[in-house]
């Protein structure tokens, strides 16, 4: 009798419970955005890294979100600068030779939601990628900065979409 009413209770409980799914872009109150040309000033970054930065953050937002891309009058507008662009060893063997490489990259991006002021926002993001260090960074550089790219357009969405 005891185990009837528990599994009665446990029925009860569950049939009230809703799983409830949301676009990732739900608290964004727009429709379009533009991304403008991201300034090269770290010195070592690849020529060109900016204008490809730009072009992968426009995929990357048209995929993943429900805003559209204006030629005109966007209601967000993304801009930014890559401020650093660094390799450096981060893991030494017993013989003082580096095992691991890694590429960092380092944007200050500057949201303007033209919708909604308060949702504006200025941060810098930093990304990086390790790599064996037998291997030359130009070899494999396109690969390191696609995965940098993919974590940083990220966490730029995650910033406009949290409002944290």
């Amino acid at each position: 009798m005891k185990s009837i009413l528990i599994i009665f209770i446990a029925v009860y409980l569950l049939s009230g419970c809703k799983i409830q799914y949301a676009m990732i872009d739900g608290s964004i109150d727009a429709s379009t955005f533009s991304v403008d040309i991201f300034e090269e000033q770290a010195s070592n970054a690849p020529a060109g890294y900016g204008a490809s930065f730009s072009n992968f953050l426009k995929d990357f937002v048209l995929s993943r979100t429900k805003l559209n891309l204006a030629v005109s009058d966007p209601d967000i507008e993304i801009s930014g600068k890559i401020t650093q662009y660094t390799t450096t060893p981060v893991s030494v063997q017993s013989d003082e030779v580096a095992a691991l490489n890694r590429l960092t990259v380092v944007m200050l991006v500057s949201v303007i939601n033209n919708k909604d002021e308060k949702q504006s926002f200025e941060s810098s993001f930093s990304q990086f990628s390790d790599y064996n260090a037998s291997q030359d960074l130009a070899s494999v550089e396109a690969g390191l900065l696609e995965d940098i790219n993919a974590k940083i357009s990220q966490d730029i969405i995650n910033k406009l979409t949290s409002n944290w």
